[in-house]
């Protein structure tokens, strides 16, 4: 697994910032968060399982299916590349 990110300034990305690989990510989130963040990987496991040219998902699209309120940050979940 590798974590990688972008830094958070104030809600706005730029696109100078680029993305960075992360040592560690910290989450906080609350118990209904915890349980939609797993729907959400369980989800890209059998996508990923089942369907050979799925490549990633976005946790804020997963969410936006059931509340389009959320602007939270997202998760996007990457297969590695296969060499």
């Amino acid at each position: 697994m590798e974590l990688f990110g972008t830094p958070d300034r104030s809600g706005r990305f730029r696109t100078d910032d680029g993305v960075g690989r992360l040592a560690e990510a910290t989450l906080y989130l609350s118990v209904s968060e915890m349980l939609k963040l797993s729907e959400f990987l369980a989800k890209c496991a059998r996508e990923a399982h089942e369907f050979d040219l799925w490549d990633h998902e976005h946790f804020a699209d997963f969410l936006s299916l059931s509340d389009s309120s959320y602007d939270g940050p997202d998760i996007i979940v990457h297969l590695p590349e296969q060499g």
